[in-house]
C-alpha cells in the first residue's frame, strides 16, 4: 500500500514552533477526556513519556491533567506545568 504525503496546507496548520528549555520536565501535550486523559511530556534527558494520574516522572508523581497543562507532586508540593506558548 501506498503511503500519502500530508498536503502542505494541512501539515503547516497542524505544525506550531515554541521556544523549549533545554532542561527539566517539558508537557508537549494532553489527549483524552476529563479522568481518563494522559499527556506527553519530553524529559530532562531529551526521552518523551506517555503519562497519566499517578505515574512517577523522576522523583515526583502526576497528580492532575487538564486541557493545557499537568500537575506534578514532590515532597508535598505541587507544580502545574504548562504547554509551552507557540511563536
Amino acid at each position: 500500500m501506498a503511503q500519502e504525503q500530508t498536503p502542505a496546507n494541512v501539515a503547516q496548520t497542524a505544525t506550531q514552533e515554541a521556544k523549549l528549555p533545554r532542561r527539566g520536565v517539558i508537557l508537549l501535550g494532553t489527549f483524552g477526556s476529563n479522568g481518563t486523559g494522559g499527556a506527553l511530556l519530553r524529559l530532562s534527558d531529551g526521552r518523551t513519556a506517555r503519562v497519566t494520574v499517578g505515574d512517577s516522572v523522576g522523583s515526583a508523581r502526576v497528580v492532575a491533567i487538564d486541557e493545557e497543562r499537568l500537575a506534578l507532586s514532590q515532597n508535598g508540593r505541587a507544580q502545574w506545568i504548562s504547554v509551552p506558548q507557540v511563536r
